[in-house]
Parts: structure tokens; C-alpha cells; sequence
């Protein structure tokens, strides 16, 4: 308890310690506060900080995430992250960014999302929300998402948009789509099932052929997984009007694809199927496969790589 008021809005983890339990070592973070490590000695009553995850962040001004509520179409409340240009919260470029998974993850104030902070650091209004089939609201709320990937899932994020439009924070002339993994498939999804209303989008390591997602990749590799998939993914003719690669004529802004070349989870087969689509329609996308990286980018220089181009991609279609 002392711990949590000395870290007072922080998460406080420990993370190993002596076998009398006397030292232990703490993680302290959150969405705002880089993760720092400590030695709590409990004899001594003293508190000695060991490492600090991202100490050249110390002297910079970190947007500001918060929590925020809005209600859906249905009136279904959703919880989202929404994070910030410093010092700024009126008319900004925005952008939306769905979590991955989709189903168990969902987005907090626990942690630090690099993704978020970079777009705020740049102008850009950016929100995560939780919409139906996130994890963390208990497995009614999950379950609601179940085949409905590209649809109810996809409304409830529209609505976050909506409601930051209404409220006079973003500009609805200057908005994009991001994700990874199935934030990638929502991040196509979107402009397909909502044509008019963002001006580009980009997928990461994104699914984009639900088909494909039965037969290549790690998941179908076990019954499992094919359970899961068989559960969860659309079926009959409702798999194809939700399978980006299907609509891709529906799409009237430019996509990025990003891909890491040994993604076994979402195999590369996801990103040239689409990349067909596009080029078969003379439509404009911009292309970024790197070797050596997998479901996400792990080399530090690449994900360098990545933001630069992705804020080059953002700014020349919301200014």
C-alpha cells in the first residue's frame, strides 16, 4: 500500500525477489510515465532505484494519454484511450488506431503505447478504443465482437471518431485509419465500410483475407486454433462482405502496407493479396516490407523507419 501511494496513479508489479520475500524488485509505469525499476528493501525500509526503461525520454514532453467514455449507435458505452498533442485538444489531424488481437486485448492506462505517443508528438489526436469483442469487460462484452469483425467491431469505432468530431477535437477534413494485426484489418475495414469518411489509411502486419487466415500462419496450425478461428470469424457469404480483399473496390483513399516479411502469425500472403487488389484497380498505395522481422517490428532502426514514413504518409493527406 505504501508503495502504491508513493506511485500514486501508477501500476506498481513486482516482478522477482529474495526467497524471504525481504528484497523485491517493482516495475512502476503507466501510459504517461515510462516503466522505471526499484529494489524495495523491507527491513531497511528503503526504496533504491535500479533502471530506467527509456531514459531518453526524461527531458522531453510526453503527450498526455486519458481514459474517455462514449456511447455507440445502440447506446452500448465504450472506453477508449485518447491521447493528445501537448497543450492542444481543438480541430487537430487524427488519427484512429485500433488494438490487434482483437479478442482478449484491449487498450489502458497501464502502459505506454509507443504508437500513440509518436502520432501525438506529431499534431496528431489519436484514439484506441475498446470496442465490442476487446477483452477486460468481461466475456459477455467479448463474445459480442464474435463475427462481427468487420461490422458492429467496426461501428463502434466509427462512433469513437464521431464523438471527437462532435465534441470540436479533431478536424473530420484530416483523419486517417492505423492499426496492427487485426488493428491492420480494421484499419481497411474502416475506409471500406466507411468510404467517405477518412482520407487514408495503414495496415501493419494486417489481416486481410479472412479465408487465407483458415489456411496459412501459425494459428490454423492446431485444432485449437481452428477452433478459435472457426468461432470467432464470420461465415457463409457474411466472411466475404467482411474480408478487406473482397471490397477493395469500395476504398477511395490511399493505403499504406506495412509487412515484416517472416510474420508466421499474419504471413506476408496477407499484404501481396491485397497489394493485387490494389494495383489491379490502378489504386494508389505506398509499400513497406522489411526482412528479418516478424508479426511487428523488433529492430529499433525499422520501427524508426516506419514512423518517419508513416508521419510522412499522414501529413501528406490530412494538411
Amino acid at each position: 500500500a505504501s508503495l502504491t501511494n508513493t506511485f500514486k496513479g501508477q501500476v506498481v508489479q513486482a516482478t522477482s525477489s529474495t526467497n524471504d520475500t525481504n528484497q523485491v524488485i517493482f516495475r512502476v509505469g503507466n501510459a504517461n510515465n515510462p516503466t522505471v525499476f526499484y529494489l524495495f528493501d523491507k527491513s531497511a525500509r528503503k526504496l533504491v532505484k535500479l533502471a530506467e526503461t527509456r531514459p531518453w525520454l526524461k527531458d522531453l514532453t510526453i503527450p498526455k494519454s486519458q481514459l474517455i467514455t462514449y456511447k455507440a449507435r445502440d447506446g452500448q458505452e465504450i472506453s477508449a484511450v485518447l491521447t493528445l498533442p501537448d497543450g492542444k485538444s481543438k480541430n487537430l489531424p487524427f488519427v484512429l488506431l485500433p488494438h490487434g488481437g482483437p479478442h482478449g486485448p484491449y487498450d489502458s492506462l497501464s502502459g505506454m503505447d509507443s504508437d500513440a505517443k509518436v502520432l501525438a508528438s506529431h499534431g496528431y489526436a489519436v484514439l484506441q478504443p475498446n470496442f465490442r469483442g476487446s477483452g477486460g469487460y468481461g466475456l459477455p462484452f467479448e463474445k459480442s465482437g464474435f463475427r462481427k469483425w468487420g461490422t458492429t467491431m467496426i461501428d463502434d469505432m466509427t462512433d469513437g471518431t464521431m464523438h471527437l468530431v462532435k465534441q470540436g477535437i479533431v478536424d473530420k477534413d484530416r483523419m486517417c485509419v492505423y492499426g496492427g494485426s487485426y488493428g491492420g484489418y480494421a484499419a481497411l475495414q474502416s475506409v471500406i465500410r466507411e468510404p467517405d469518411l477518412y482520407q487514408c489509411t495503414i495496415g501493419f502486419v494486417g489481416v486481410y483475407d479472412l479465408d487465407m487466415m483458415l489456411e496459412k500462419g501459425d494459428i490454423p496450425e492446431n485444432q485449437a486454433g481452428i477452433n478459435y478461428l472457426n468461432q470467432v470469424l464470420p461465415t457463409g457469404g457474411e466472411r466475404d462482405l467482411q474480408s478487406p480483399v473482397k471490397n477493395v473496390s469500395k476504398i477511395k483513399v490511399p493505403v499504406f502496407i506495412i509487412q515484416g516479411e517472416e510474420d508466421v502469425r499474419v504471413p506476408k500472403e496477407h499484404a501481396f493479396a491485397l497489394r493485387a487488389e490494389l494495383e489491379k484497380r490502378n489504386m494508389p498505395y505506398e509499400w513497406m516490407m522489411k526482412s528479418g522481422e516478424g508479426h511487428g517490428f523488433y529492430k529499433p532502426e525499422n520501427n524508426v523507419e516506419r514512423w518517419d514514413a508513416m508521419i510522412k504518409f499522414l501529413d501528406k493527406h490530412t494538411q
